[in-house]
């Protein structure tokens, strides 16, 4: 489009000024719709939730109804039942035929539709009503108190009925009176007019819904729809929500009114959104010119703006294009009064200079280049020296550390393995040499994973497995390896819960286990005394998770800090040759909590220790449950361990031989779930002795005990005709004990302390199992009895602490090492594993002569063990 004017008023559709008027167009007509769009959606949202909330008013209504007549029926029942009690009190009418009789009387009386009496048995006396349907056992398990607080609906025949009951009692409880009314089409008709909503009751039946009454008759589409609902809101824990039906213009909402063990009744409201959507379309209409006129006022507007903002932007253009071709004379010639004109001002005072400098600015600006060219390249030259010197210093280092930290653990490997060899050895040298190189190879295999972990990291191959992951479960399997190594230096190791906290949530479980075993290895690794505190919190204002671990080590200082998470690095040489190791774990913990979308922070003063903390998203699971006490924490923890454990029906008899009676109380506790007959014998003498007069399946048999020992009570036994399976239960687990255990003719080595699990799988190994059954099936009666042993093993820790002091006190070592032995096989097996494990390093440190370090692990045991003592008295 063009249209003629002067000279320099011509008006031309620049390109610049087509896009500039397309530019105000598009955001004038963005705005508008985004308006437009925003609108609608706020109207359309709030219709939506009209549109619940009428849905939502309706259940309520319902429900309310039904609550009315429930509450109506149990008053009516108990009444009845009250009546009822004082004839059978005064003897009146107690035959059959008399009690049918005033059966039918009070049924007709409050229009029940059924009634029944039964007794104490659940037997039915008496029925009114569907007598062709045999009923009684089936109501027995919902005959309670509880019932008269919420609906009660059951099925009779094909007839949905509404129950309540009461029991007779004259005084004492004789039976229970039952009575019932159908859920009818005139209580839902009369509900509908409330509501102003179609109701369908189903019932959902051994995984089939069928629909028992409905106030509109639906189409057989319709009527599939409501019964799929009723199924997927049964199976995915009634989490009720509003369903828009595929095969008809049909909104519907399910919610529960009753549930047993064998039947879910399930009402769904229903409707029709053909109105809501009307509205909607209705709305769109009438905004509709708005929006016309809105985007005719953009086109105009636009145009105006795209002109007012080119014209002198053109002028200036084409000067400019003069200017830039050489030619410092062209004028401007622009008159408005605003930023432009000025801009047009200074654009010709600029002119004048340019041509005055263009000359000198071509001169120094080749000297500038052929300078800048020679400092970039000596720069370039000198860093890439740098970064290769660094990347060279770094690899020797790491070589270094690494060819140092492996040839450590190998020359003793090396070296105790000739001990091995050496026939002069003592038992105690090679128990000694064994233990070394069992550590010396672990040393190897975590410095081996440290640097897999590191190629795969810098290799981008590390692959997450983010799952669902139980929050206690995790953090006490890092306790369970901590609390070793913590024992071992004679430092305190604190795990404290701040609540609340989730109880499940969605991570990689093994790659954050992983962060906090390096993070807690290293707080002990570093701290000489004191302690090591694992604290764990929840920031839900911020959606995440934080652990911090704090020592009361050296601490480091703010240039340590600074190299703490390079890879090859440590804080210092020093720290290096005084505690070893490759400076992989910080680095590899720092890439793995940002690959779960985290960060570490580190907090230290020298003198005054250190603290870790590990942020990490807090990805909520599919079950939300929120721990807010220890009490939570240890139902939790029991009911993971009973979950898991399954109890086989035996038959047979079994001796079980140990001269500890904490660990033969704890035998027969096992074996009395299993149907077993068990005869208990103290000692190898009293076993020979069972072993000749009766017949046994099975013999388990304690390794240490007096008189005769289990290795020579077993050899006996073997040498007397005993044929059957001789298990040999020993604290004892390395491999010079379990060969003994072999050679004198048992059949298999146990270890204490004793896995419930394992333990059932053994006999049921020997013994044939018969049949199966969880710990779940009667979990109080079986929790309550452990819960006795374990309080009578706590209590016993006053008689074992005089005799450990007694024999600490006359500095009888063997005494000693006896009375650890049998607390490390029983402390575990009743639940206290810390205790079992200081029993296991006093017996270590005994049996290496390092008779100091042993008294001072005796005292952490008797502490720990009055501790525990006194905290249940």
């Amino acid at each position: 489009m063009k249209t003629h004017l002067q000279k320099g008023k011509q008006l031309i559709w620049t390109p610049l000024q087509k896009k500039v008027f397309l530019l105000v167009v598009s955001l004038f007509t963005l705005v508008f719709t985004l308006t437009l769009i925003s609108i609608y959606q706020a109207a359309y949202n709030q219709a939506e939730r009209e549109f619940i909330a009428r849905l939502k008013v309706g259940e309520n209504v319902f429900m309310n109804e039904v609550t009315i007549a429930k509450q109506h029926l149990d008053s009516s029942v108990e009444t009845i039942a009250k009546d009822w009690a004082l004839r059978s009190a005064i003897g009146q009418g107690e035959d059959a035929r008399s009690i049918k009789s005033v059966l039918f009387n009070h049924g007709k009386r409050i229009n029940a539709d059924i009634a029944l009496v039964l007794d104490n048995d659940f037997e039915l006396i008496a029925q009114y009503g569907n007598e062709d349907v045999i009923v009684g056992h089936s109501f027995a398990k919902n005959l309670n108190k509880n019932q008269q607080n919420m609906p009660w609906i059951a099925m009779v025949g094909n007839q949905a009925y509404m129950m309540s009951a009461d029991p007779i009692k004259a005084p004492a409880t004789i039976g229970w009176l039952l009575m019932g009314k159908r859920l009818n089409q005139a209580f839902l008709s009369r509900t509908k007019k409330l509501i102003s909503l179609d109701i369908n009751v189903l019932v959902q039946h051994e995984g089939q819904s069928t629909i028992l009454l409905s106030t509109l008759e639906n189409s057989p589409d319709i009527q599939k729809e409501l019964m799929q609902l009723s199924s997927k809101f049964v199976n995915r824990g009634l989490l009720a929500d509003m369903s828009i039906m595929e095969a008809d213009d049909v909104v519907a909402l399910p919610f529960s009114i009753f549930k047993d063990s064998n039947q879910h009744f399930v009402v769904i409201l229903q409707d029709s959104i053909s109105a809501w959507l009307q509205t909607r379309n209705a709305f769109m209409v009438e905004l509709l010119p708005f929006f016309i006129v809105g985007i005719l006022l953009a086109l105009l507007g636009s145009f105006f703006i795209a002109r007012s903002i080119t014209r002198p932007v053109s002028r200036l253009l084409e000067v400019a294009q003069l200017v830039a071709s050489g030619s410092y004379t062209e004028k401007i010639n622009i008159s408005e009064k605003s930023e432009l004109g000025e801009l047009a001002r200074e654009f010709s005072n600029m002119q004048s200079a340019v041509m005055e400098r263009e000359q000198k600015i071509k001169d120094q600006a080749e000297e500038i280049r052929q300078a800048h060219v020679i400092k970039y390249q000596v720069e370039l030259a000198q860093k890439e020296q740098n970064l290769a010197a660094s990347a060279t210093e770094a690899k020797s280092l790491f070589l270094a550390n690494v060819s140092h930290e492996i040839r450590t653990p190998l020359n003793s490997v090396v070296g105790y393995s000739a001990i091995l060899n050496d026939p002069l050895a003592s038992p105690e040298e090679k128990n000694k040499a064994i233990q070394a190189v069992h550590s010396g190879g672990q040393y190897l295999l975590n410095i081996v994973n440290d640097v897999l972990d590191l190629s795969k990291i810098e290799a981008g191959k590390i692959q997450l497995n983010k799952t669902e992951t139980s929050l206690v479960s995790l953090l006490d399997e890092v306790a369970s390896h901590i609390e070793g190594f913590a024992l071992e230096k004679h430092l305190k190791f604190h795990l404290n819960l701040n609540f609340p906290l989730p109880e499940k949530f969605i991570t990689d479980g093994t790659r954050l286990k992983q962060i906090l075993l390096n993070l807690c290895n290293n707080a002990i690794k570093f701290t000489q005394e004191g302690q090591v505190d694992v604290n764990i919190h929840l920031d839900s204002y911020r959606r995440r998770l934080i652990f911090v671990i704090s020592d009361t080590g050296p601490g480091m200082s703010d240039e340590q800090q600074l190299r703490l998470f390079t890879a090859f690095s440590q804080g210092n040489q020093a720290i290096n040759r005084k505690y070893g190791g490759t400076g992989l774990g910080l680095y590899i913990s720092k890439q793995l909590t940002e690959m779960l979308g985290g960060h570490i922070k580190v907090t230290s003063q020298e003198g005054k220790g250190s603290q870790f903390a590990v942020y990490l998203p807090w990805l909520e699971s599919a079950e939300k449950s929120i721990l807010t006490a220890n009490q939570q924490v240890e139902v939790l923890r029991r009911s993971e361990v009973k979950s898991e454990l399954t109890i086989p029906k035996l038959s047979g008899r079994v001796l079980a031989v140990d001269d500890n009676q904490d660990n033969r109380d704890l035998v027969s506790y096992l074996l009395s779930k299993t149907g077993l007959d068990l005869v208990l014998a103290e000692d190898g003498s009293q076993a020979l002795t069972f072993a000749e007069n009766q017949t046994f399946d099975l013999i388990l048999m304690d390794m240490q005990m007096p008189v005769l020992d289990g290795l020579q009570t077993t050899a006996m036994l073997k040498r007397n005709g005993f044929t059957g399976p001789i298990v040999m239960l020993t604290a004892n687990v390395d491999a010079g004990s379990k060969q003994q255990v072999l050679d004198a003719g048992a059949t298999e080595h146990f270890a204490k302390p004793i896995d419930n699990q394992k333990f059932y799988e053994l006999l049921n190994t020997y013994l044939g199992a018969k049949d199966t059954v969880e710990q779940g099936d009667a979990p109080e009666v079986m929790l309550s009895e452990f819960d006795k042993l374990v309080d009578k093993y706590r209590m016993s820790f006053k008689e074992k602490l005089a005799d450990i002091n007694a024999a600490l006190a006359k500095q009888d070592w063997e005494l000693l090492n006896g009375l650890m032995h049998k607390i490390k096989g029983s402390a575990g097996s009743y639940g206290f594993q810390k205790v079992s494990d200081l029993a296991v390093l006093v017996e270590q440190k005994i049996e290496l002569h390092e008779l100091q370090e042993a008294e001072q692990y005796i005292l952490e045991m008797g502490t720990l063990m009055q501790e525990l003592y006194a905290k249940y008295q």
